[in-house]
């Protein structure tokens, strides 16, 4: 019985590497159109989506390892830094917003910011769903649902240690914008 619930969280992890390649083509296309159309993003706009493919490029790398090495404690450290992806992309769309406001932007670049900021996250979130599919995997015990409510707990000092590591790394200040 252990080894079908291995299979078929594998079945489901590659469901995740698949939906990853798709989102990373939806990418490329969004590259395509900021060519093609000749969009010029501001460059406080392109710093923030450079931090976020920076962000986005060490889950997926941690997440991938993880899975290929049946590494738990390299799982662990997705969970907190897909937390960090979510609150620099809220950073970046509220900062989209003011530049719009103030005239720094447009409406049109605004449409390809959010379809960027839409794949990054749908990333992070696969990186998510394959970290754990590495722990529950790896447990013979293990819930999905309670393992992201505990991980997130007041207690976990480690989840708040990789949490500030990674939000120090990564999150963009007032003064960046």
């Amino acid at each position: 019985m252990h080894e079908n619930r291995k299979v078929a969280k594998m079945l489901h992890t590659i469901g995740n590497f698949e939906r990853m390649s798709d989102h990373a083509l939806n990418l490329t296309e969004s590259s395509i159109e900021i060519s093609e159309k000749k969009i010029q993003m501001s460059e406080q706009a392109l710093s923030e989506i450079g931090k976020l493919g920076d962000a986005v490029l060490e889950i997926v790398d941690i997440a991938t390892e993880a899975y290929i090495n049946s590494d738990t404690a390299l799982a662990e450290k997705v969970e907190p830094l897909e937390q960090v992806i979510d609150l620099l992309e809220k950073n970046i769309r509220s900062h989209h917003v003011d530049r719009l406001q103030s005239g720094d932007c447009t409406i049109e670049r605004g449409f390809v910011l959010a379809d960027i900021l839409n794949n990054y996250e749908r990333i992070s979130d696969h990186c998510s769903n394959i970290a754990v599919a590495v722990l529950e995997a790896n447990s013979d015990v293990f819930d999905p649902h309670e393992y992201i409510r505990n991980v997130k707990s007041d207690d976990n000092i480690r989840f708040k240690e990789l949490f500030a590591d990674y939000k120090d790394k990564y999150l963009i200040t007032v003064s960046q914008r």
